[in-house]
């Protein structure tokens, strides 16, 4: 069956230094792979994405490591994301309109996401069918899938609920012609 989690957006306790460390060494070959360093700067985005849980915006990013007394512009997050998703350390989580959000990859099981498009709620989700679809579909077509994301858009039950009252209570301030009066 499939197991349900809500996506909080809750900070954590700093990770094991085994974690960070495994990170940072992932980050490290990437960077050598492109003729880059470790900076500080880099090193200082890991700690905050592995501090955190959940989904983040790039600017909930930039206060984490402003409350840490770093000052990152947008622009430097915004250019360490395609080698710090590369290391696997974050991965794009939930796009809605023209917000995109984040979480970080390492230490994560796999999941895909229900996405409310009337209030933006995200429920995370495993289901093993999905996944063995998937890699069917991939298998069919001659790829061999090296990762995926899945999103699936709709209504939650309360927006549902809200949207349906809405329409009664416009349906009863609003009675069709013939009904509710009298010529």
């Amino acid at each position: 069956m499939a197991d349900m989690r809500h996506s909080l957006n809750l900070e954590l306790a700093p990770p094991a230094a085994a974690v960070v460390q495994a990170a940072l060494g992932r980050l490290e070959a990437v960077l050598t792979s492109h003729g880059l360093r470790l900076t500080s700067g880099r090193r200082a985005i890991v700690d905050a994405i592995l501090g955190r849980q959940g989904h983040f915006a790039i600017e909930e990013l930039i206060e984490d490591l402003r409350a840490r007394g770093l000052h990152a512009s947008k622009a430097t997050v915004y250019r360490a994301l395609p080698l710090l998703t590369e290391a696997g350390i974050v991965q794009p989580a939930v796009v809605t309109g023209d917000e995109k959000s984040y979480e970080r990859a390492v230490g994560q099981e796999h999941h895909d996401h229900l996405v409310c498009k009337g209030c933006g709620a995200v429920v995370e989700f495993e289901y093993d069918a999905i996944e063995i679809l998937q890699r069917e579909v991939a298998a069919r077509h001659g790829f061999t899938l090296e990762g995926h994301m899945l999103q699936l858009l709709g209504r939650c039950p309360a927006c549902r609920a809200r949207s349906a009252l809405a329409q009664s209570d416009a349906n009863q301030s609003h009675p069709a012609e013939g009904q509710g009066s009298l010529p």
